[in-house]
Formats: structure tokens, sequence, C-alpha cells
């Protein structure tokens, strides 16, 4: 069952000054929503990417340190476990400040959106009010 509309939405419909407000209300969000997905992808693709670059480095300094230490020939010490554990240490730390990045860039790119979805919203309304304005002066309200 479709909701009848008022008289308010009905004249509105007619008001081409509303109408043309809130073509480019639209054209704004549309324009605004393509930028939001196209900043997103783009973050996480960069992050995905550092992620792979970050990994293969990784695989291949252990390599490189593991090779180290067996050509002096103290692979199975004590040293080499704590070399390596202290590379995991900071190897992962560089991992979680990537995942903060990213998380913190993709939630300013959420709170920009919401903000202007906000703002948006004001200026619709406004934009309403003003329309309602002038139908009451024409009616002489």
């Amino acid at each position: 069952m479709a909701k009848k509309k008022s008289a308010s939405d009905k004249w509105l419909a007619g008001d081409t000054t509303y109408q043309q407000q809130q073509a480019g209300y639209q054209k704004s969000r549309s324009d605004y929503d393509a930028q939001y997905k196209r900043q997103t992808g783009i973050t996480k693709r960069d992050y995905a990417e550092m992620l792979r670059s970050m990994n293969r480095q990784g695989v291949q300094d252990r390599s490189d340190q593991q090779n180290d230490f067996a050509g002096r020939g103290i692979l199975r010490s004590g040293v080499f476990a704590k070399a390596l554990g202290d590379y995991n240490t900071d190897f992962n730390a560089k991992i979680k400040n990537l995942q903060t990045g990213q998380t913190d860039k993709l939630g300013d790119l959420d709170m920009q959106r919401t903000n202007f979805l906000r703002q948006l919203k004001l200026e619709q309304d406004a934009a309403r009010q003003d329309a309602l304005r002038r139908r009451a002066a024409r009616l002489g309200i």
C-alpha cells in the first residue's frame, strides 16, 4: 500500500527550484559516493600490495639470516634463535603499524563521508523549508 502524498509533497514536486536543488544534491551524493569508493579501493589495494611486499621481504630476510648463521656454523645456537626472535618481533610490529595505518585511513574516509552526508541532509532540509516558505508566501500565509 503506497503512502499518500501530503499537500506539501505534491507542491514540492512541482517547485522547479526545489527539484533542481534536489537533483544537484543527488548529483553531489553520487559524485561523493564514487570518490569514496575509489579512495577506499585505493587504500585497500595499497595495503594489500605493501603487505605482500613486506611478507616477501620477510621471507628473504629470514632466509638470508639463516644462511648467514649457517655459514658461520652457529645456526643451532641461541644467538640465531635470539636474532630470529628479534627480527620477528620487529617485523610483526611493522605489520601491525601497516594494519593500523589502513584502519585509520578507512576510518577517516568513513568519518568524512558521514560528515558530508550530514551536511547534505542539512542543506536538503533547508531547501525544503525555503520551498515551503515560497509556497506560504504565494498563498499569503
